[in-house]
């Protein structure tokens, strides 16, 4: 035998014994959501910036958890959603033909998650290649999705999806209608992960969260104080610029206090404490009118403004033709200060028909949300003073 003969045989057995020697060898185990992230994703914080994902514990143990069923009772802004976010990412790029399905309550939010996977993306040594990416739906080369949809009554219905994420979920419409759609495409043998702040017990999350219906779990709660970003002097500033109900809904987990009615009955009560009716002493006025019409009530009411409290001034509810209506705003215009006429519906012709100066407004669902949670914070805080009693009925409905 030659010796290029040799050096051929020997190269051939060696080549044999390392090929015996990986096939002996176990398989690598891919690497876990929380080691990659760790190693590889990036986020986007409010003032900071693009920063390194550095989990904090309880992002930790969620990314570490790969039961079937969790669900997560957590405060606002302490990462959940970016978590998830980034675990769908890193299991749509691990996990060739997969589809993690994001589930919010609105488009804003469902982009919104989206845009957290991108921010990561964008951020990757290596990032994936894309076949498709928008607001909607991030499509990866290797065949796997992120699809991110709003919630509506057919959410899901059409779509077998690996692994689903439902955001917020307390405050999504037609709750009961998504999950029993939900559960059906994971059917054969996907997760779901169902996280949200609280927002009172008469919706899917609490019953899901207290046992009363969805069967076992695994179960993260994720307080305020439990993030690194906050502490007792954040809290305090927050709960003085906060309603009860508001800061027990988004920060203390309180599924009681963020179904209370509006307006607790024992803080109208103290309302009455200290009321003021004279105009003398006012450093500010501002009348407010909603037109009724033919069978609806014409609310207006005067509040001034004394020593940073406000005081009911003026209240009435009538009905009443618009002649009326026009007249008793002119006289009310002789109390001074800023006036507002409501102009939905049949507010505008009134208003072009009256003589004096006021100011068009024009209600929505949020700015009506907007302005109940101002009177709540006003209310608890002893700020608002009244002495009428229909005006104490009517909050107190």
């Amino acid at each position: 035998m030659s010796v290029r003969e040799q050096v051929r045989e020997q190269r051939f057995y060696l080549e044999a014994a390392a090929a015996l020697l990986k096939a002996a060898q176990p398989p690598t185990a891919p690497q876990s959501a929380l080691d990659w992230a760790t190693e590889n994703a990036t986020i986007i914080l409010p003032t900071e910036g693009r920063q390194p994902f550095a989990p904090y514990a309880y992002q930790s143990r969620l990314l570490e958890d790969t039961s079937p069923r969790r669900i997560v009772l957590k405060a606002r802004q302490t990462g959940i959603s970016n978590a998830i976010a980034i675990e769908a990412l890193h299991k749509a790029i691990t996990r060739p033909d997969t589809t993690e399905l994001l589930v919010s309550r609105n488009e804003k939010a469902a982009s919104n998650l989206i845009a957290y996977c991108q921010h990561t993306i964008n951020g990757l040594r290596n990032p994936p290649a894309l076949r498709k990416e928008n607001q909607g739906e991030l499509a990866f080369a290797n065949g796997s999705r992120i699809v991110s949809l709003p919630a509506n009554p057919s959410t899901g219905r059409s779509m077998a999806a690996t692994d689903v994420y439902l955001d917020e979920f307390a405050f999504c419409a037609y709750d009961t209608l998504i999950y029993d759609s939900i559960i059906g495409t994971i059917s054969t043998g996907g997760s779901m992960t169902i996280l949200s702040t609280p927002n009172g017990r008469a919706n899917m999350f609490f019953r899901l969260w207290s046992g009363l219906e969805g069967g076992a779990w695994s179960r993260h709660s994720i307080h305020w104080s439990a993030c690194p970003r906050y502490d007792d002097a954040w809290a305090e500033q927050m709960r003085s610029n906060m309603t009860r109900q508001s800061f027990g809904q988004e920060y203390d987990l309180d599924f009681i206090t963020s179904g209370d009615a509006v307006f607790d009955l024992d803080d109208l009560a103290s309302c009455r404490d200290g009321w003021n009716s004279a105009l003398d002493g006012c450093e500010r006025l501002v009348t407010a009118w909603d037109i009724g019409r033919r069978q609806d009530h014409t609310v207006g009411i005067t509040i001034g403004l004394r020593n940073d409290i406000w005081h009911e001034v003026a209240y009435e509810r009538f009905l009443a033709p618009y002649p009326v209506i026009q007249a008793r705003i002119e006289a009310r215009a002789l109390y001074g200060g800023s006036h507002h006429v409501e102009s939905n519906g049949i507010g505008d012709p009134v208003i072009e028909n009256l003589t004096c100066r006021v100011t068009p407004f024009t209600t929505t669902a949020k700015t009506k949300t907007q302005a109940i949670q101002a009177l709540q914070l006003l209310v608890q805080q002893g700020r608002f003073k009244f002495g009428s009693e229909q005006l104490a009925r009517e909050l107190s409905l």
